[in-house]
């Protein structure tokens, strides 16, 4: 419970340096349904559920320079606290956070977070999937974010976003991400994190940046297989992103080049890999959008770190076309075809999502 107590009582000391000015309160509710079917499949595992029912809540309030925002997401399969930070704003330009914040390395879970209805596709890329849907990069820390944006020159902006804090740790069922309501003693181990960007002007989504992290992750609990003697993983990632935003149609893309290294009872692994995706959108008759995705790596079958995670896909395609039938709900049909580490299978996934204020 000491992060917890530490976070409660940051928010007792800043709140009162904000009391002259009025409270500011937004609530969201990401409510989604979908089910799914497979096929074609010679995968051992697919870690695919066929029905997922989720809500995702987003709160935030701010009073002065004193912010705060919350995400819990409840599901059919898990109930947890995704985000608690306690914000304050040091300029116009620069905001600190501590709590438990998303890693900004991830530029695709920056702008969508667990909201379904915010992006178009149904399925996240692979690289970029949570940890408790076996995802093989740590996405949720507890610690200290600094966000800013800053002119550069003419109306180019400079977006710039530092972390650091405790990592997920490795265990049989894959990464976990240290929980802020039921703490756990085990040890822990820190990460950072860092993405820059430039972008032509204050608002647009068009821009392009690099990012990199380094990560530790101690093994936890009872070992699966392939960990069997594993201490810890140093994970380092480099990486460089881009997207273009037009009137009709959009292009984002990511490509990740990782170095772990594995350190077991015995001695220690070198591993590298890189993992990248790149995403059309169009959008057309107003109401509908067509979407295809390109996901590849490089390595990924002979990786050390990547055995821990055999339902990894190493290569996926993905299609769909998404129709928003009435305001701030849509339905969305994808098709995808996935390639593992252990086998291959297709799949069909149909899916209401909405957003309610």
């Amino acid at each position: 419970m000491r992060v917890a107590r530490l976070l409660f009582i940051a928010l007792l000391l800043l709140s009162p340096l904000a009391r002259g000015d009025p409270w500011q309160a937004e609530f969201l509710l990401l409510p989604s349904a979908t089910v799914v079917g497979t096929f074609n499949s010679n995968a051992a595992v697919t870690q695919v559920n066929d029905e997922v029912l989720q809500a995702d809540m987003l709160f935030s309030a701010q009073k002065g320079q004193f912010k705060f925002l919350t995400e819990y997401l409840i599901s059919d399969h898990e109930g947890d606290l995704e985000r608690f930070q306690l914000g304050w704003q040091l300029s116009n330009d620069t905001v600190i956070w501590l709590g438990r914040y998303h890693q900004p390395a991830s530029v695709w879970n920056h702008e969508h977070h667990h909201g379904q209805y915010l992006q178009t596709s149904i399925t996240r890329p692979e690289i970029e999937e949570w940890e408790d849907l076996r995802g093989v990069l740590p996405q949720h820390f507890t610690g200290i974010l600094i966000e800013s944006s800053k002119p550069l020159f003419g109306n180019w902006r400079l977006r710039t976003a530092l972390a650091g804090g405790l990592a997920p740790q490795l265990t049989a069922e894959g990464l976990e991400p240290f929980d802020l309501v039921h703490p756990d003693s085990n040890r822990h181990t820190m990460g950072y994190q860092a993405r820059a960007s430039i972008h032509p002007s204050e608002f647009t989504e068009s821009g392009v940046g690099v990012l990199a992290a380094t990560n530790e992750m101690a093994e936890a609990g009872t070992p699966s297989p392939p960990q069997v003697g594993l201490d810890h993983v140093n994970l380092r990632l480099l990486g460089v992103f881009g997207t273009y935003v037009a009137e009709d149609w959009r292009v984002q893309g990511t490509f990740y080049r990782a170095d772990a290294r594995l350190y077991y009872a015995t001695g220690a692994v070198n591993d590298n890999f890189g993992v990248g995706y790149l995403q059309g959108e169009w959008r057309f008759a107003r109401a509908f959008t067509a979407f295809v995705r390109w996901e590849d790596s490089v390595g990924a079958g002979y990786s050390q770190y990547l055995k821990l995670f055999e339902e990894f896909a190493a290569v996926r395609y993905v299609g769909g076309l998404r129709w928003d039938f009435a305001s701030r709900q849509a339905v969305t049909l994808q098709l995808g075809n996935t390639h593992t580490l252990n086998g291959r299978f297709d799949d069909v996934r149909l899916q209401w999502s909405a957003a309610f204020f």
